[in-house]
């Protein structure tokens, strides 16, 4: 079985060309961020199989706009403490289904 490798580390930062180093997007980087560096091992085929029901794209658009709730301020104070219960009670934004993006997208 083929594994897929995603790493996380405390200084994690996109290199993507968005303005995410302390502007706005900052947020976005503490998605893969952690308190010490680790490799997270993913199944192959369980990544595929998910990746039908949701498109790669519109997760990690959710999970910016989520996290930029949250604010990268708070984010670092939680990372730096390892304490994450100001998460609890949020409201955060759904990750949308590939069925219900498709349908916007015909009408």
């Amino acid at each position: 079985e083929k594994l897929q490798l995603v790493f996380f580390h405390p200084g994690f930062a996109f290199r993507d060309g968005k303005e995410r180093m302390g502007g706005e997007g900052a947020a976005a980087n503490f998605a893969r961020r952690s308190p010490v560096p680790m490799i997270n091992l993913l199944r192959t085929p369980q990544v595929r199989a998910a990746q039908k029901g949701i498109p790669t794209g519109s997760v990690y658009d959710t999970n910016e706009k989520n996290l930029a709730s949250v604010g990268s301020e708070q984010l670092q104070e939680m990372l730096h403490r390892c304490e994450w219960s100001a998460l609890e009670g949020r409201t955060y934004l759904p990750h949308q289904t590939r069925a219900a993006i498709e349908s916007a997208a015909n009408r």
